[in-house]
């Protein structure tokens, strides 16, 4: 049996009449003909009652045509779901960001979401090092994190961000000699495990400038950190785009040096297929493009 014996069922049902049927299907009379002897042996029994008024529906033809009609429609909405998958405007996204993204990210998907309402998008905060992981294993599709990346990822630089120390806002300390300045307050620092990207970068800066700070505590996440500062427990180091999660209390104070500052932006994985990946890298480009 044939979807298409089914949409000859339907469409002669609803016109009554085969000539009538055969223009709206686009067949010859002959074909149809056919097409309903074909479903009729298939089925067992005679659909359709053929007088000089045209075609009637015979008692079989009565019950199986709601059936044949749900069949056609599903298949029909089908086809059509299909086509919105295929080109990316209907399905899901995974979407991992971190710290240095937690403006960013809501803000590209929020008009992602505006142009494409039928994409379902899951959000998750992840660690950097997780992040990538997931893209390799097609758990996530898209990323917001730190650049650059390696093959079979690839990545569009978005924006970049740069390393601040994060102290309560009482504490006199000067820019000019802010290393020695620091080594008079406690440093906490955020667990390496939860940002393993974070953690290099500042070790890498304090190389860079020949220092050393043990912490006196860790957290696990930024906002915890920042409340032990705002209580003027210490300081910490952390990116300059946290500065909106935090309170009065926190001063921030740029650093400097190479390995200051890092990009930051959309990271993918080029080797899995998804046309909703697919079309969330294209728009973020045309919305680069026209900024």
């Amino acid at each position: 049996m044939e979807l298409d014996h089914l949409r000859t069922f339907c469409q002669l049902a609803e016109d009554g009449n085969y000539r009538v049927a055969a223009d709206h299907l686009n067949i010859t009379q002959s074909a149809l003909t056919k097409k309903i002897q074909r479903l009729e042996m298939h089925t067992g029994a005679a659909l359709f009652e053929r007088g000089r008024h045209g075609a009637r529906l015979t008692q079989a033809g009565q019950t199986l045509l709601p059936e044949a009609r749900r069949v056609v429609a599903n298949f029909n909405a089908y086809q059509a779901l299909s086509g919105l998958v295929a080109d990316g405007t209907k399905g899901f996204l995974n979407i991992g960001f971190g710290i240095s993204s937690y403006q960013l990210a809501p803000q590209f998907i929020a008009r992602f979401k505006n142009t494409f309402p039928n994409v379902h998008i899951t959000l998750n905060d992840t660690p950097s090092q997780h992040q990538l992981k997931a893209l390799l294993r097609g758990e996530l599709q898209i990323s917001f994190n730190r650049l650059p990346v390696s093959e079979p990822l690839k990545g569009m630089v978005l924006a970049s961000d740069h390393l601040v120390v994060a102290i309560h806002r009482s504490r006199k300390v000067a820019k000019s000699d802010i290393w020695h300045a620091l080594q008079h307050h406690d440093y906490l620092r955020l667990t390496p495990s939860r940002g393993l990207g974070l953690a290099h970068q500042i070790d890498a800066l304090l190389q860079e400038h020949g220092q050393s700070l043990t912490p006196v505590q860790e957290a696990n996440d930024i906002h915890t950190l920042l409340a032990l500062v705002s209580a003027d427990l210490g300081f910490t180091i952390v990116p300059a785009s946290v500065k909106h999660i935090a309170n009065s209390n926190v001063r921030f104070i740029p650093l400097q040096g190479m390995n200051a500052r890092w990009d930051i932006g959309l990271i993918w994985n080029d080797h899995i297929e998804s046309p909703t990946k697919d079309q969330f890298v294209r728009f973020i480009a045309r919305l680069e493009e026209g900024s």
